[in-house]
């Protein structure tokens, strides 16, 4: 049954990859220091940016529009 088969020509696969060099016990320490460090640093810089400023002090809750009343109030 030859003429149910296509004939297409299909490359054989390619050889599988190499396997991935195992780190070093200094490389693995280096990564987690490095690690820690950049945790601390988004730690901080987490707070400085969470303040939610409500609306300008010492003004009229009526004038951050410009002034002009709206549908809203």
């Amino acid at each position: 049954m030859s003429f149910l088969k296509p004939k297409v020509y299909v490359p054989p696969a390619p050889p599988p990859p190499p396997p991935p060099a195992q780190a070093g016990e200094e490389d693995t320490q280096r990564a987690a220091a490095l690690s820690e460090e950049a945790v601390k640093r988004t730690r901080r810089k987490k707070g400085a940016g969470s303040t939610i400023v409500a609306g300008a002090l010492g003004q009229e809750t009526g004038s951050i529009s410009g002034g002009t009343p709206t549908l809203l109030g």
